[in-house]
């Protein structure tokens, strides 16, 4: 009784299964078969699950910050008429095509297990708060500014009011906010792989196959009567055929991306945590 009191008023509670009986078991949220267990549940299970949780937590945020930012920039551009940058399916379905990436960042695992177990500074990790904390919470808010800053930058210098099209014809607001929302998920996606301390061929593979449903579900808008008025299809697929278009996809992204590969190159190297001294 002892047991089940202490475990149900605890945080976590651990139950350990043995001849006493399973009343503490049932009560708790973890239970191990042998106190060496506890080694693996603190510091693989545990730990893991707290920097998974964080990442994820703030590249939620990360994500409606960049995705709003960009609005709240372009409605300075233009006066504060109230005009969106993005059309109705890049503001419905923003949340819904990112979900996917996000998702699949729990399956990041920053050490073996072996590794795992031989360091203990991977469970002071949790207690200290080294992965989400207001400074970590405030770098996302930064990187957020940037990176909406720049694509909104390098989006109105190439395919700005003065641009022109290969038909002639000047570019219309909804190809630029179909630029603008597919250099966005893209982005989102390198961020989501930044982050991963190991790539697998199933969560890079994922990733891919999340872009590539947003862009099947753009057609499939388009040529659906009831959600045809969501987006502009057309707007998309014209700019495949603009160099400038073309050209500013990579040049973005490697904007977008390049100064946070080098700070987290450098906090590898020279800023060491503990999965990093692993």
């Amino acid at each position: 009784a002892n047991d089940v009191a202490m475990i149900q008023s605890s945080h976590v509670g651990v139950g350990l299964v043995g001849r006493e009986g399973s009343q503490a078991v049932r009560a708790s949220d973890v239970s191990i078969l042998q106190f060496r267990d506890l080694v693996r549940l603190f510091q693989y299970h545990g730990a893991y699950s707290y920097q998974r949780s964080s990442v994820i937590a703030q590249l939620s945020f990360f994500k409606s910050w960049a995705f709003c930012l960009a609005q709240v920039l372009y409605a300075s551009r233009t006066g504060y008429a109230g005009t969106s940058i993005y059309d109705a399916f890049s503001i419905s379905a923003c949340n819904a095509l990112l979900f996917i990436p996000l998702c699949f960042y729990s399956l990041n695992r920053p050490l073996p297990e072996a590794a795992a177990l031989l360091r203990p500074g991977l469970y002071r990790a949790g207690p200290s708060k080294l992965h989400f904390n207001p400074q970590s919470v405030t770098e996302w808010l930064i990187r957020a500014v940037i990176q909406a800053l720049l694509l909104l930058f390098f989006s109105f210098s190439a395919l700005g009011p003065t641009h022109v099209s290969p038909s002639g014809s000047p570019i219309s607001h909804s190809q630029l906010g179909a630029s603008i929302f597919s250099l966005f998920l893209i982005i989102q996606c390198c961020n989501v792989l930044l982050e991963m301390n190991t790539w697998t061929l199933l969560q890079v593979l994922i990733i891919v196959l999340g872009l590539a449903f947003a862009f099947t579900l753009y057609a499939f808008c388009n040529i659906t009567p009831a959600l045809g008025a969501l987006v502009d299809l057309n707007a998309l697929s014209s700019l495949q055929s603009d160099p400038a278009a073309v050209l500013l996809a990579p040049l973005v992204v490697v904007a977008c991306m390049a100064p946070f590969v080098c700070l987290r190159y450098w906090r590898a190297n020279y800023c060491a945590g503990p999965i990093e001294l692993a």
